[in-house]
């Protein structure tokens, strides 16, 4: 025996010493027994059964793609706003990002950027020598997702090129699909799936608990975006209201007492609040009043450059006397929609206790670099001024800005609950989706279930069960019919089944009833290459060769008909994995492992054991069949 034999020995026990312990901690299921811990932290990867074996959850949603492109737009406008004052000259483009609210009212004094339907911009300009600086090429530089659609007098018609609309509804998607990705990661929930297809978003996550859905709903289908606005607490807008229009929809206003600057330091704000009970849980006509309150801010023709938000008011809060004490109230804030700070912004997210407040969970953030920049400076241009944290366009709280705020850190308050562990709870939820980022859009559900197994337990078992005896009876007929090259060709499907499995549960795969198909098939693949590899060896013996240079020609000749034979399949598999979805991309997963690990056995480690019986054991006549 030559060193190398040695060295190829070598490799293949220590490949099934290191598959037998990366399979052992997944074994446990079926009987075997408990890993030792130090097997447990080399090999730390499981095998999961997937949704179609053990049953789990399963979400669909849609993702709201109009809302997406009606946001991009909405940023556009904003950000027109500060272009179009360096490009009227009312600032420097180094000031772009540090402009003053008076800078902005200048810029509004000339022109007026609006926003018409979902798509569109209108900019009406004051002077028409100032419409005459707009020019085609600083459009397409600026804004290269809007094109110019028309003119009428001193307006401008912009609307969002039809060329980029798919574009964008992708992205859409495909950020969607990336940020519940990263949370569903951040749970801890490894073996759960994450799909797109077309507008849609598929989750699967492979034995959930009824425990377990509303955490995972409320957590994947939560927005999230964060936003940081400055309240105008000195305009008249809702205070200018019709008292009678008021009372016609239900809606009571309210003054409160406010900072408006260091030069205004108390002045009367008014805003507006909508009372009532709670829609109880089995009543789907009931019109909640926050739905309430939000239909009717719909309503108001709100300047382009403000906005209303709603917040919920608590009833420390609140100083109306109520003979309903549990009934729930909603109030408004006036803000400023240009906003510079936003979730985007945000580097970490950790729930904190605050001591001032009777150690209360709250959310602190860090700022990546250049949003504790723009922090800092929004600060510093509104101190004395009410600041609101909105989250999903609803202002978590509204603390008045003491001082520029440096260092990049901020705080958010939720609300005044009584109840201690659902504040933790909703704080770390929040930490939860803040590290993963913010939706690019709203999700719609489309089926969210909790299910058992797709074909039942008893299907599942007779699928594994009839497996099983195929795989059985292959490894009989090879013994049989190919006496000692069967034998050896039964021990290489044995270590095929055993790299395969290993493989899986490095990669932490999870096994669902395609993979079982796809394994099922690679234990066909690999005994069709000791097939050929044994039909070579008994041609070369039938020709009169010693069994040594029968056993070499026979793996020489038959290796590139083995070879050719596999890599067509894996081609197959490759392009299922590009074009197939859930099912049949994990069918071409395992199918592609499978290949690699039946050429790994049906020729490397095959060789050895051929090698071993006539070189070792010294066997003068190989009974081949």
């Amino acid at each position: 025996m030559d060193r190398s034999f040695y060295l190829r020995l070598s490799a293949v026990v220590l490949a099934i010493v290191a598959a037998s312990l990366a399979l052992w901690p997944s074994m446990e299921a079926v009987g075997a027994g408990p890993a030792p811990e130090w097997v447990q932290s080399v090999f730390p990867g499981r095998i999961s059964p997937g949704l179609d074996i053990q049953g789990g959850l399963r979400l669909m949603y849609e993702v709201e793609v109009d809302e997406y492109i009606r946001d991009r737009r909405d940023r556009y406008s904003e950000q027109m706003v500060r272009e179009l004052g360096a490009l009227l000259g009312v600032y420097d483009n180094d000031e772009i990002d540090s402009i003053t609210r008076e800078q902005l009212r200048d810029v509004g004094a000339r022109v007026t950027v609006q926003r018409v339907g979902r798509r569109g911009v209108r900019l009406v300009f004051v002077e028409a020598s100032d419409k005459d600086v707009f020019d085609n090429q600083w459009l397409r530089e600026k804004f290269p997702d809007l094109r110019r659609s028309g003119d009428d007098g001193n307006s401008i018609n912009l609307t969002m090129r039809e060329d980029r609309l798919e574009e964008l509804r992708q992205r859409a998607v495909e950020q969607a699909v990336r940020t519940i990705a990263d949370r569903v990661d951040a749970l801890g929930i490894k073996e759960a799936t994450v799909m797109g297809r077309e507008s849609d978003i598929i989750v699967e996550v492979p034995g959930a608990t009824e425990e377990d859905f509303n955490t995972i709903r409320a957590i994947i289908a939560r927005t999230a975006r964060l936003e940081f606005k400055v309240l105008d607490d000195e305009a008249s807008f809702l205070g200018d209201i019709p008292q009678e229009e008021l009372d016609a929809a239900n809606i009571e206003r309210s003054i409160e007492r406010a900072s408006a600057g260091e030069a205004r330091p108390n002045v009367a704000v008014p805003f507006l609040i909508a009372r009532g009970e709670p829609c109880a849980a089995d009543d789907d006509d009931c019109v909640g009043v926050r739905q309430r309150l939000k239909a009717y801010i719909e309503s108001l023709e709100v300047p382009d450059d403000h906005q209303v938000i709603m917040s919920r008011l608590d009833a420390a809060d609140d100083q109306a006397d109520r003979d309903n004490d549990d009934e729930e109230a909603w109030r408004t804030y006036y803000v400023y929609r240009t906003t510079d700070v936003t979730g985007e912004d945000v580097e970490d997210a950790l729930v904190s206790f605050d001591p001032n407040e009777g150690n209360r969970p709250v959310v602190s953030i860090q700022f990546n670099s250049a949003g504790a920049s723009k922090f800092e400076d929004m600060t510093g241009r509104n101190v004395k001024r009410r600041m609101a944290i909105v989250l999903d366009d609803v202002a978590e709280s509204a603390p008045v800005i003491q001082t520029r705020i440096g260092g990049g850190r901020c705080q958010i308050t939720l609300g005044n609950m009584s109840d201690y562990n659902a504040l933790l709870a909703d704080a770390n939820e929040l930490v939860v989706v803040l590290r993963a980022g913010a939706l690019p859009a709203p999700l719609r559900p489309a089926n969210e279930q909790l299910i058992g197994p797709t074909l039942g337990r008893d299907s599942v078992q007779q699928g594994a069960k009839g497996a099983v005896i195929g795989v059985v009876l292959v490894l009989i007929f090879m013994a049989i019919y190919y006496q000692v090259a069967g034998l050896i060709a039964d021990v290489m499907v044995t270590l095929n089944l055993l790299f395969l499995l290993s493989i899986m549960a490095a990669l932490e795969a999870t096994l669902t009833l395609p993979g079982v198909a796809a394994i099922a098939l690679t234990v066909g693949m690999a005994v069709d290459a000791n097939v050929l590899i044994t039909e070579r060896i008994r041609e070369e013996l039938r020709q009169g060769k010693s069994t040594r240079s029968a056993v070499d020609q026979g793996f020489k000749r038959a290796f590139w008909s083995v070879f050719d034979s596999q890599l067509t399949t894996f081609i197959a598999g490759v392009v299922l994995f590009q074009y197939g979805t859930g099912p049949i991309k994990g069918f071409a997963v395992m199918l592609m492992i499978g290949i690699v690990t039946s050429l790994f056995t049906g020729i490397f480690c095959s060789k050895v054991m051929f090698d071993w019986v006539v070189r070792g054991l010294k066997v003068e006549r190989l009974r081949v069949g």
